[in-house]
């Protein structure tokens, strides 16, 4: 069943129209509970320091084992996600969502404290760009010291104007971006600069039945660069930098699968964690089953049964 939200409050205006007699119909009849649980879909959910930003939606329940489903055109308004078309269904047994065009951390840092920091960020980007690129080596430290020393002073100075704000950066300043590689070094800048998003991907599905489930995802692409992982293992995580000691910028998970202690199996096609501080789940399917145990209230009355006789005409 297509989830319709704007038929309720019509739904409410007919059943008060309709008067007492029809609203004593309703509510009568038949008495039904369900076992077990049910399946369950969202399209994507948003926390940004530990404060829910987006809710899950679109969410949908099966709570009797039905089919639901509900879709919404673009995310509403918040700092770092958007998206296209996302959708969510379920059933018994069943649950799918989907996200297209998904963006996150376009302009990262266009927040009012950071705009005395912009030109110097963007100062000392231009410079460490321009050397990366007459470098054959991955990295040479000696020749970059000075170039990221300058940029790093840039991200503390980040981190300290973001303390207490809903997007704390802190993180940033205690990045080492000496271990991060030539291209990732390249992509962080361009992130910073609002040129580029942390994390996007064309569409991103997850779908379960029973207790299996499969993830797709379409250009899939982390700091500008690709991101190949095989989405057909469960739970394949990928941090940048990739380094011993060294928090990562970027965390991602693909393909999570939990088995929950209700008994129901989750799929969540990505989760991505950037900075410690924005955590992202993105098309989340969740099989279960119901039953029904329905019992025939006191009054329920059988169904008449025509009978065929002949009755006798006067007059």
């Amino acid at each position: 069943m297509k989830n319709k939200r704007h038929l309720a409050p019509v739904a409410g205006a007919l059943l008060l129209v309709a008067g007492t007699a029809a609203s004593v119909s309703l509510l009568a009849g038949s008495s039904a509970t369900a076992a077990g649980s049910p399946s369950s879909a969202f399209g994507l959910e948003l926390s940004i320091a530990g404060n829910a930003v987006i809710e899950p939606l679109p969410t949908v329940t099966s709570t009797d084992g039905a089919p639901k489903s509900d879709s919404l055109v673009g995310l509403p308004k918040n700092p770092v996600a958007s998206g296209g078309i996302i959708n969510a269904s379920a059933q018994n047994g069943a649950a799918t969502a989907s996200v297209t065009d998904l963006a996150v951390g376009d302009g990262l840092l266009a927040i009012p404290q950071l705009d005395a920091l912009t030109q110097p960020l963007g100062k000392a980007c231009d410079d460490l760009t321009a050397a990366l690129g007459q470098l054959t080596q991955p990295l040479d430290t000696t020749v970059l010291a000075p170039l990221l020393t300058n940029l790093q002073g840039v991200l503390d100075q980040i981190g300290t104007a973001t303390k207490g704000t809903p997007l704390n950066l802190g993180a940033l300043g205690a990045l080492d971006i000496s271990k991060l590689t030539k291209l990732e070094l390249n992509g962080l800048c361009d992130v910073l600069r609002g040129k580029l998003r942390i994390v996007g991907a064309g569409a991103v599905e997850a779908k379960c039945t029973g207790n299996s489930g499969t993830t797709t995802i379409a250009d899939l692409a982390a700091l500008g660069l690709p991101v190949t992982i095989d989405t057909k293992q469960a739970n394949q995580a990928i941090k940048i930098p990739d380094v011993a000691g060294v928090p990562p910028i970027i965390e991602l998970v693909v393909n999570r699968q939990t088995a929950n202690a209700d008994g129901t199996f989750t799929v969540d096609a990505l989760y991505l964690n950037v900075l410690d501080q924005i955590k992202l789940t993105v098309a989340s399917a969740t099989c279960g089953n119901v039953t029904s145990d329905r019992v025939p209230a006191p009054d329920d009355a059988p169904a008449p049964k025509p009978v065929k006789d002949h009755v006798p005409v006067t007059g």
